[in-house]
């Protein structure tokens, strides 16, 4: 409540205008839930069941990259459920701290996730190069693509934490009715254009890399067909984000984009969790599969050199 008053000062002694409690527009019982049971069910207690398997399974290793992807959607759901954890999700108008730090935080999202996306997809598009040797990453490049999608949610949020201290009668729920957000065109295209950018990117990346891996598969490389329905659905998720990016910028108020961003952690959890060796480390009770011909796969797996082709599978 002292931050809260704080703020209330600091716009007083600027001459701006509080904003009064206001009654949030109808919205659909439907598009709530949506938003919610996404945020709350996949993204923060599904998905952290899923990093967790990468990390502390023996059986089903994971490149951090993709480890990182699913972070990046576990703070977006945990950012996103803020007002629904503070009880403030409807009503009146939320605290003024709880607002510009939820908005602060969600400004931050998609450059994070696009960014985390973009070095996944150059660390796949590496191991199709270097296939079937080990792709050269030495650890302080590792660090940097890491800590790149953090980085880029720090510059927007402390952006967006900025303007709104400086303009907190712009910060409100009201405008985007599930979430807290800042009446600032400027910062929002600005992140829009951020993340549409390097969703490009991506999708460069990935059809340089399909390329490759047909040139190799055209010289008995190993590729697998659940790779390549892999890549296509991957492929779709990162359009249908840059299809959302552009509905968001032509109308600020359209809905599009936040499902979108609610139901990426289902994609994410879909793709890369639907994964015989995941699957088997969750039904542990299983009996072990029987060892036939052992098939070369693209795998982001974390293997031996001499198995250095599996390293290769997003799955995805």
């Amino acid at each position: 409540m002292a931050l809260i008053d704080d703020i209330a000062i600091f716009a007083r002694d600027r001459g701006e205008k509080m904003i009064q409690p206001v009654l949030s527009p109808d919205i659909s019982p439907i598009l709530i839930g949506l938003w919610t049971y996404f945020n709350l069910v996949v993204n923060t207690v599904l998905l952290p069941i899923l990093v967790a398997t990468f990390l502390f399974s023996k059986r089903a290793k994971r490149h951090p990259t993709l480890v990182n992807v699913c972070i990046t959607w576990i703070f977006s759901g945990v950012f996103s459920l803020l007002l629904f954890y503070a009880g403030q999700q409807r009503g009146p108008e939320p605290d003024m701290m709880l607002c510009i730090a939820q908005t602060s935080l969600l400004y931050g999202i998609p450059p994070m996730w696009s960014v985390a996306i973009f070095m996944m997809a150059y660390y796949m598009n590496a191991s199709i190069e270097a296939c079937p040797k080990e792709p050269k990453l030495g650890r302080a490049k590792l660090i940097v693509m890491l800590s790149a999608p953090y980085i880029a949610q720090s510059v927007f949020s402390l952006t967006t934490l900025v303007v709104s201290l400086n303009h907190p009668n712009r910060v409100n729920r009201s405008r985007r009715v599930l979430y807290c957000a800042l009446r600032s065109d400027t910062v929002f295209v600005a992140m829009a254009m951020f993340t549409f950018i390097v969703c490009l990117g991506i999708l460069t990346v990935k059809v340089y890399k399909n390329v490759q891996g047909a040139r190799k598969a055209g010289h008995n490389a190993p590729f697998n067909r659940p790779l390549i329905i892999r890549v296509v659905i991957f492929g779709i998720f990162v359009l249908l984000g840059i299809l959302a990016n552009l509905v968001s910028v032509i109308d600020s108020r359209s809905f599009v984009q936040d499902i979108y961003a609610a139901c990426g952690g289902t994609f994410v959890l879909f793709i890369f969790g639907a994964q015989e060796d995941v699957i088997r480390a969750w039904c542990f009770w299983l009996p072990a599969p029987r060892v036939q011909n052992v098939e070369i796969v693209v795998s982001l797996e974390e293997t031996n050199s001499s198995e250095s082709v599996k390293n290769l599978d997003l799955t995805a």
